[in-house]
């Protein structure tokens, strides 16, 4: 069970639910998944680029 925030208990400021709040954490959360994948693409074309030039020789 989850105790809820409050001012006593949150250890930061406590974001109320409007529908601002709610887009604005939507939308660092699409922020992040985008920065996410950019870095794992780039991973994954860097980790297949020496494979694929060992292949070619």
């Amino acid at each position: 069970m989850t105790t809820p925030a409050t001012p006593e208990n949150a250890p930061g400021p406590v974001l109320l639910p409007t529908p601002e709040v709610v887009q604005a954490q939507q939308l660092l959360a699409r922020q992040q998944l985008a920065v996410a994948m950019d870095r794992a693409r780039t991973a994954a074309v860097q980790s297949a680029a020496p494979a694929a030039a060992l292949e070619s020789e």
